[in-house]
C-alpha cells in the first residue's frame, strides 16, 4: 500500500461510518454513497483503517474494555464503542508516539458530532489511557 496522508477527517469518518454499519448488520458491505467525496488516498486509509479493526478485533477491544470502570463493551452506546474502535486500530496501524493527540483529538470531534452530549469526554479520557499503553 502507498503512503496516506494521516488524520483526514473525511477518511476516519468513512471507517467510523462503516464499522458502526457492520456492528449493527455484519453481513453489510461498505458504504457507497459515502465516498464520492474521498480521494482514493482517503479511501485506501480508511479501509485499512477498517481492516485493522476487523483483524485485531479482541486485542483492540480488550484495550477498551480494560478501561472501562463498572462498565462492558455491550453497555456502550454504538457509536461511541466505534469511535473508540476507529482510533485505536488507526493508532495501531498508522499511529506513532506523536500522532497520538492528533488521533484522540480527531475522535473527539467525531464524538461531538455523532456521540451524545457528554461522549466526547468519555472518549477523550479512555484513549488518553488507552494510547498512552501502545
Amino acid at each position: 500500500m502507498k503512503e496516506v496522508a494521516m488524520g483526514n477527517k473525511d477518511a476516519i469518518e468513512y471507517a467510523l461510518k462503516v464499522l458502526y454499519s457492520k456492528e449493527l448488520n455484519p453481513e453489510s458491505e461498505n458504504i457507497s454513497g459515502e465516498t464520492s467525496d474521498l480521494s482514493e488516498a482517503d479511501m485506501e486509509y480508511a479501509l485499512a483503517v477498517v481492516e485493522e479493526y476487523q483483524s485485531h478485533s479482541e486485542l483492540i477491544d480488550h484495550m477498551i474494555e480494560s478501561h472501562l470502570i463498572n462498565w462492558s463493551m455491550k453497555q456502550l452506546n454504538v457509536v461511541d464503542k466505534n469511535i473508540l474502535r476507529t482510533a485505536i486500530a488507526e493508532y495501531l496501524k498508522f499511529g506513532a508516539p506523536d500522532k497520538r493527540n492528533m488521533i484522540i483529538n480527531q475522535a473527539v470531534e467525531l464524538a461531538k458530532i455523532y456521540g451524545g452530549e457528554n461522549s466526547y469526554r468519555f472518549i477523550n479520557g479512555l484513549l488518553d489511557q488507552a494510547l498512552k499503553e501502545k
